[in-house]
C-alpha cells in the first residue's frame, strides 16, 4: 500500500490535516476558555474593587454599620435570587462573616475563606449549588480593620460555551475529514490518470515501433519534462537499434568475403587429386584469409569491449612526445613508398596517466588514415602542445578529405565514405577504435576538413 503515490500522498495530506485541525481546535479551544475567564476575572475585579470602593466611602461618613446591613439586605438583581450563582461577602480580619449578599443569605450559605490575601486571586471552587464558581478574593484595610471582600461568579454559562465549541469542532472535525478525503482521493486519481496513460503508451512501444513518440502537446506541465525526456531517449535508442542492425549488416558483409574465399578453395581444391604444391598454395590462401577474419573479429571485439569498459586499461604515467616519435620512426617508410612527406613538428616531453599500447595504437591509425587518404606529393604534419590542463595532438594531411555529410559518421563501425569505399583496403574499424581509445582516457576528438584540400584530426588528453 505504501509503495503507492498515491496512497502515500492521501494519508500525508489526511494526517497533515488531522494534526492541523487537532492543534488549532485545541488553540482555539483554550483561547475561547482564556476569553471567557479574563471576561469573567475583569467582571468580578469591578464588583470587588467597586464594594470597596462603596465602604471607604461609607465609612468616612460614617455609616459603616447601617451600609453593611445594606449590603446583606440589598435585592439588586441575580444577587437578590437565593443561589442564583452570583455572589459577594465580606469577611472581618478575625474571620467572621459581617456581610453577604441576599443569593447566599437567604440560603444560609457562604463562600470559603481561608485569610486574608492582600493581592487580588482567583480560583474556580464549588458553589454551596453545586454547581462551578470563579472566585476572586482581596483583602483591604479600612479604619475599622482589615475586611476581605469576596465575588463569585457561576463558570456553568462559560462551561456550556465551551462543551458547545467542543461539539462542533467534534461534528466538523469527521465531516470535513471524509469530505476531503474524498476529494483529494478523487483530485490525486484525476491527476494520476495523465501518468497512467503515459505509462499504458510506453508499454506500447517496443522495439518494432520505436519510431513512435508521447505527444506531449496539451499534456500536463508536470508530464511535459518526463515527455520530451523519455522521447529523447527513444531517439536515442532507436538510433542505437539502427546502428546495431547495420552492425550486424556490414560485420557480415565484410565476413562474407573471405569466408566465401575459404570455402571457393576448399571446394575447387577438394575436387581432385593435387600435387604438393598445389595444396600448399590453396592452405597459404586460406590461412592468410583465416588470419585476415582473425584480425577483423578482434578489432570488432576490441570496439565492444572499449565501448562498454570491459576492457581494462593498463594504466601508467605514459610520454605523448615519446610515443609520437617512435610512431614517426615506424610510418616513415610507409610514407616514403607512398611519396607522402612526414613531418614531426614538436616531440617535447609531455606526460599523462594512460595506456601506452592503447595510445600508440590510435595514433599509428591516424597516421595510417592520413598516409592511405593523402595524394601523391601530399603531405602529414604530427604536431603536440599543452593548452589548458590538456594534451593537445593533431594529425594533418593533405588529402582527399572528407564531405561535411560524412563526418559525423566516420567514427561509426564499418563505416567509410562512399569516395573511399573500395579504392583503400580496411573494415572500416580504425576511427571506431580510435574514438573508443580516446574515450576510454576521458579524451575528445575533433575533425576538421574540407573535400581536396585534406584532414585535421586533434585529440585532447586531460594531463591528470
Amino acid at each position: 500500500m505504501f509503495t503507492s503515490i498515491k496512497s502515500r500522498l492521501i494519508i500525508w495530506y489526511l494526517s497533515t490535516f488531522s494534526l492541523v485541525f487537532t492543534g488549532l481546535g485545541i488553540f482555539l479551544y483554550y483561547e475561547l476558555e482564556g476569553i471567557a475567564m479574563d471576561s469573567i476575572d475583569s467582571h468580578l475585579h469591578s464588583e470587588v474593587q467597586f464594594l470597596a470602593s462603596f465602604l471607604r466611602e461609607e465609612e468616612k461618613q460614617g455609616h459603616w454599620g447601617d451600609e453593611l446591613i445594606e449590603l446583606s439586605t440589598a435585592a439588586v438583581g441575580e444577587y437578590a435570587i437565593s443561589l442564583s450563582g452570583h455572589y459577594y461577602q465580606l469577611v472581618s480580619q478575625n474571620g467572621k462573616i459581617i456581610a453577604r449578599s441576599p443569593s447566599l443569605a437567604i440560603a444560609g450559605a457562604s463562600l470559603p475563606f481561608k485569610g486574608e490575601l492582600p493581592a487580588p486571586s482567583y480560583k474556580i471552587i464549588i458553589g454551596p449549588g453545586n454547581e462551578p464558581l470563579r472566585m476572586m478574593t482581596q483583602s483591604f484595610k479600612l479604619s475599622a480593620g482589615t475586611v476581605t471582600i469576596q465575588a463569585a461568579d457561576t463558570l456553568k454559562e462559560t462551561y456550556y460555551l465551551l462543551r458547545s465549541f467542543n461539539n462542533i469542532i467534534l461534528t466538523i472535525f469527521p465531516i470535513a475529514f471524509i469530505i476531503l478525503g474524498v476529494g483529494i482521493f478523487m483530485i490525486t486519481g484525476w491527476s494520476f490518470k495523465a501518468l497512467n496513460n503515459f505509462s499504458r503508451k510506453i508499454r506500447q512501444i517496443t522495439e518494432k515501433n520505436l519510431n513512435e513518440r508521447v505527444e506531449s502537446q496539451g499534456m500536463e506541465t508536470e508530464l511535459k519534462p518526463l515527455a520530451e525526456g523519455f522521447n529523447i531517449m527513444l531517439g536515442h535508442i532507436e538510433d542505437a537499434f539502427a546502428k546495431q542492425r547495420q552492425f550486424l549488416l556490414d560485420a557480415s558483409h565484410e565476413l562474407r568475403t573471405p569466408t566465401s574465399v575459404i570455402k571457393s578453395y576448399c571446394d575447387v581444391t577438394l575436387k581432385k587429386a593435387r600435387g604438393e604444391i598445389e595444396y600448399k598454395e590453396a592452405l597459404t590462401v586460406i590461412k592468410d584469409t583465416s588470419e585476415k577474419m582473425a584480425s577483423l573479429i578482434q578489432k570488432i571485439l576490441d570496439v565492444a569491449g572499449l565501448e562498454s569498459k570491459e576492457v581494462l586499461l593498463k594504466k601508467e604515467t605514459v610520454d605523448i612526445g615519446s610515443i609520437l616519435s617512435n610512431i614517426y620512426k615506424l610510418m616513415l617508410p610507409i610514407a616514403e613508398e607512398n611519396n607522402i612527406e612526414i613531418f614531426l613538428e614538436d616531440d617535447k616531453k609531455i606526460e599523462l596517466p594512460g595506456d601506452k599500447e592503447r595510445i600508440t595504437e590510435l595514433f599509428i591509425n591516424l597516421v595510417d588514415n592520413a598516409i592511405k587518404y593523402n595524394r601523391k606529393g601530399g603531405t602529414v604534419i604530427i604536431s603536440s602542445n599543452i593548452k589548458n590542463g590538456f594534451a593537445v595532438i593533431t594529425i594533418a594531411d593533405t588529402g582527399i578529405g572528407i564531405p561535411e555529410k560524412d563526418s559525423s559518421k566516420i567514427f561509426d563501425r564499418f563505416y567509410r565514405a562512399d569516395k573511399s569505399r573500395g579504392e583503400v583496403k580496411g573494415a572500416g574499424l580504425g576511427l571506431s577504435i580510435v574514438k573508443a581509445i580516446i574515450e576510454a582516457h576521458k579524451g575528445t576528438i575533433e575533425v576538421a576538413s574540407t573535400v581536396g584540400t585534406g584532414s585535421a584530426f586533434k585529440v585532447m588528453f586531460p594531463l591528470a
